[in-house]
């Protein structure tokens, strides 16, 4: 007998909610940068060159606020904190937003293709205006580091590192990605202020509504794109597409869009939305029950679907301040790891503006699980005959007792709706999430096998 079992829905997952949007300010962008000059001083460089563009803007972001649209883009920091920007055309009325003073400089080889290239000096004449010489010893940051050589392989365009090498020295020149985003020292993977908490349970809310609302308003015959509708997603920077698939063939292709594809009764269904800061996702069948599966996905409702969220509740009850990356993994694969499921990416993963940032959860991993860690609960199954899929993914924060009286303190409200979360997923879902563990959203957990149905839901049989 299975340990999970279908029970009714408490209105408490799908309540409307409204919180106000922290905005982050000069200060709150100069702890991130006093955390990066830390680092720069430690290491003994003088400048940290941040490469980004239009899909890797996370890293410039993070120290700025500025991501980069359209084009190309370089922050530079010093190691006495002096701030550089250089854009491209449409870039540099856009860095204005940046909440600091910091030195702009226009390249315009980093604008679209065909716009003027006549008002400014070329990358050699910029870098050297910054500062940057032969006897400077340069962090370079682009948006990979790579395991056969993390300090000397370079993901950024080679124009841009031609450049670097002949303003500077390439001796002086490693590869400083790691220190952003690695595993061992990732200043992005690690939350700090309570401010940070309340913003990313701002982007949670605001993206499992999305998903909420969908789900809602499914039926036989909608299409993929009018139940995109209604969603009613605003404006807010994406970090990935959205998605609605329909039937076996859209949802075995996984990362498509959706279109006018219809929804059939007893097939599998797929709905994924996500901004910056926060995804939310539920793969299952579009059916009101047992009797409205078809017949080969009704056969594995308990040994697919149940068991699929089985590894999703051990995962959030096994994700706590100080556990073993290593021994999460081993839980959650314990019962998915095996041919039925065909999970070939990781067990949940590192998250901020950009969607997938790291992951610590791999076989042996060594890795602890350390408090401000910003997880997406991402654990992906599928089998192809039948074709099936079953995501249950949500936003979660690992916090120690130090950042949740933090929180507490200065932001009572949202450490009331933390508390309350975990109490209804400990109650209503039976998933024992450690005090620790802060689910982002009311949907934390919550999964419905029969979408057109989600007045039901699958709960732990403790």
């Amino acid at each position: 007998m299975s340990c999970v079992k279908i029970v009714n829905t408490d209105q408490f997952f799908f309540e409307e909610q409204n919180v106000p949007r922290p905005i982050f300010e000069e200060k709150d962008y100069q702890v991130r940068i006093d955390r990066l000059l830390k680092e720069i001083k430690s290491d003994g460089l003088d400048f940290v060159v941040i490469y980004g563009d239009r899909e890797h803007f996370a890293n410039i972001e993070y120290f700025s606020s500025y991501d980069c649209r359209f084009e190309e883009g370089l922050l530079i920091i010093s190691r006495e904190g002096e701030k550089s920007i250089v854009t491209g055309n449409e870039g540099y009325a856009y860095s204005f937003q940046i909440p600091y003073e910091i030195k702009r400089y226009l390249y315009q080889n980093f604008s679209l293709q065909g716009q003027p290239r006549n008002k400014s000096n070329d990358l050699d004449s910029v870098l050297r205006s910054v500062g940057l010489n032969k006897k400077s010893k340069i962090g370079v940051v682009g948006y990979k580091y790579f395991y056969e050589d993390e300090k000397h392989i370079f993901d950024l365009p080679q124009y841009i590192m031609e450049t670097l090498y002949d303003v500077g020295d390439k001796d002086n020149i490693i590869n400083y990605t790691n220190v952003l985003t690695g595993l061992d020292r990732g200043i992005r993977l690690k939350i700090t202020t309570a401010k940070e908490v309340a913003w990313a349970e701002y982007q949670a809310i605001k993206c499992c509504g999305v998903v909420k609302r969908i789900i809602c308003n499914l039926r036989e015959g909608i299409t993929e794109s009018e139940a995109a509708q209604c969603g009613r997603a605003d404006f807010s920077p994406i970090s990935m597409f959205g998605l609605v698939n329909f039937g076996p063939k859209n949802v075995s292709i996984g990362l498509r869009s959706g279109d006018d594809t219809r929804l059939h009764v007893g097939e599998v269904c797929g709905i994924c939305y996500a901004i910056r800061g926060s995804l939310c996702s539920r793969n299952a069948i579009a059916a009101y029950d047992f009797d409205s599966c078809n017949s080969k996905l009704k056969e594995r409702i308990e040994d697919f679907y149940m068991e699929y969220w089985k590894a999703v509740a051990t995962w959030l009850e096994s994700v706590k301040v100080n556990e073993s990356a290593g021994i999460v993994y081993d839980k959650v694969m314990s019962i998915i790891g095996d041919a039925r499921f065909n999970v070939a990416l990781n067990p949940g993963h590192n998250t901020a503006t950009d969607e997938w940032v790291n992951s610590p959860f791999y076989k042996n991993s060594k890795y602890k699980i350390c408090s401000g860690s910003y997880f997406q609960s991402d654990m992906i199954a599928s089998s192809n005959d039948p074709v099936m899929s079953a995501i249950c993914e949500d936003t979660v924060i690992v916090a120690d007792e130090n950042l949740r009286s933090e929180i507490n303190k200065e932001y009572p409200e949202l450490y009331a709706r933390i508390l309350r979360r975990q109490t209804k997923m400990r109650n209503l879902l039976g998933i024992n999430v450690d005090d620790s563990l802060l689910p982002m959203c009311n949907f934390t957990g919550a999964y419905f096998p029969f979408v057109l149905n989600p007045k039901v839901m699958f709960k732990k049989n403790n």
